[in-house]
C-alpha cells in the first residue's frame, strides 16, 4: 500500500518517522539569527500580492495568492534566506515569527487597496511559546 501512495505523499510520511531532534539551543541560535525588523512594499498584480522585502542589507520579492498566503510566504522566505536548516525550518516556521499589525493585515486583504508599504517586528512572544 506505501509503494502505491504519490511519491511527494510518501516522503512526508518516511520523514514523519525520521525526524531530527530539535536542540532548544540550536532553536535558539536560529531565531535570533532571523532580523529584529523587515520592511515590506507590496503591490496587487493579476489577483497576486507581490512584496519586497528588506532585511537589513538583504532584499528580495516574495508573493502570495491572499493575506494569508503573502505572510506565510513572508516568513517561509526570511527564514530560507537567513539560511535556517532544513531541519529547524519547520519548528521556526510555525512560530509565525513575523506577523503586520491588524490595521496592516486589513491593508492587505482589502482588494481596493493597489499598493502599500509597512514595517514588521519580530514577535518574541512567538519564541516563548515555541
Amino acid at each position: 500500500m506505501f509503494i502505491k501512495l504519490p511519491l511527494k505523499r510518501r516522503w512526508n510520511l518516511f520523514r514523519r518517522f525520521f525526524k531530527p531532534d530539535i536542540y532548544p539551543e540550536a532553536f535558539s541560535a536560529y531565531f535570533n539569527r532571523l532580523p529584529d525588523t523587515l520592511e515590506v512594499s507590496w503591490f496587487r498584480d493579476d489577483g497576486m500580492i507581490i512584496g519586497t522585502v528588506k532585511a537589513g542589507d538583504k532584499e528580495f520579492l516574495t508573493q502570495g495568492v491572499d493575506a494569508d498566503d503573502f505572510i506565510r510566504m513572508v516568513n517561509e522566505s526570511i527564514i530560507t534566506v537567513f539560511n535556517i536548516p532544513d531541519d529547524y525550518f519547520d519548528a521556526i516556521n510555525q512560530t509565525k515569527t513575523y506577523l503586520p499589525k491588524p490595521s496592516e493585515r486589513q491593508l492587505l486583504e482589502d482588494m481596493s487597496v493597489a499598493s502599500h508599504s509597512f514595517g514588521l517586528s519580530k514577535v518574541e512572544q512567538a519564541f516563548r511559546l515555541a
